[in-house]
């Protein structure tokens, strides 16, 4: 986590879409880790040094909450055996983002009760995986008016989960200033439950909390225990006006800009909606590519 001369590794937030087309559905563990593995497969050729999925892009049916696991049915463990050999000779990260539906700090019990079965289902396909850093990102979910009485909930029903599960757990900030920024999840979330911040570059630009985007990443990146690589997701506005500044949280087709890391040894999640596109264009234009510049026009 200290500054220092490694270069950050470099992946993307997604399906692949060049190669998988469509929804992907899922009704089994066997299909997760089908996926898993066709996408290690696909980013270990590109150089890609991750796997974040974005559970929201697949098609999860309810069959796949009910589904167990066998690990020593030959299909599994094959698929298993592969997935690892791969994650470790070409040393990729494993993750999920979670950004939509499933929300632990819902008031909603049954959303709550569903968040709960799907996070212990991930960090059980993680277990199996041997993944264990954090790599579940989540939302606390709607502040329903009040951030605080809404984090603290999120940090009590973390209890709910399997001990693995809750472990392999971290927070991202929003992009609405009604909700949660790093400044917030700094002291709601990470000091009351030890989950670690996982910082969204985009988001900040709209809900800074007070902070500059490295001071941002700078605290989020502090959360992560000693030995944890922490990673963030980097994205920019598919509209800036005049003086560059970001005038929409949805994020562009590609990067324009180098992708500021000051120094700091982390991964990078690039998020897109051209996916592995939009990270292959970067790795090509990088050298040529401007710096990073956040302007703010001051208020007259």
């Amino acid at each position: 986590m200290v500054s220092g001369n490694n270069q950050p590794n470099i992946s993307y937030i997604g399906l692949p879409k060049r190669s998988i087309n469509g929804e992907f559905s899922i009704s089994s563990y066997d299909d997760m880790l089908a996926l898993i593995l066709d996408i290690c497969r696909i980013n270990s050729g590109i150089m890609a040094k991750s796997v974040c999925l974005d559970v929201n892009e697949l098609d999860i049916s309810q069959s796949f909450f009910d589904d167990t696991i066998e690990e020593e049915d030959p299909v599994i463990s094959s698929k298993i055996n592969e997935i690892n050999s791969i994650i470790n000779k070409n040393s990729i990260r494993i993750c999920f983002f979670v950004g939509k539906e499933y929300f632990l700090g819902s008031q909603l019990e049954q959303v709550r009760d569903n968040t709960v079965r799907l996070f212990n289902i991930l960090g059980s396909i993680l277990d199996l995986l041997g993944v264990d850093y954090p790599s579940i990102v989540v939302r606390v979910g709607s502040a329903y008016g009040n951030r605080k009485a809404t984090m603290k909930s999120f940090c009590e029903r973390v209890s709910l989960l399997d001990k693995s599960t809750a472990e392999k757990l971290c927070v991202t900030n929003d992009e609405k200033p009604s909700l949660f920024s790093i400044t917030d999840l700094l002291s709601g979330v990470y000091y009351e439950s030890g989950i670690p911040l996982c910082f969204r570059s985009l988001p900040h630009q709209f809900n800074d909390g007070g902070l500059s985007i490295r001071e941002a990443l700078f605290l989020a990146s502090s959360t992560w225990k000693a030995g944890q690589r922490p990673f963030f997701i980097h994205g920019e506005s598919e509209d800036v006006n005049e003086y560059g500044v970001s005038l929409s949280p949805v994020p562009a087709r590609s990067l324009s800009r180098r992708i500021p890391t000051f120094g700091l040894e982390c991964d990078i999640v690039i998020d897109s909606p051209s996916g592995e596109s939009a990270y292959i264009e970067y790795l090509k234009n990088y050298k040529s590519l401007p710096p990073v510049v956040i302007n703010k026009v001051a208020k007259k």
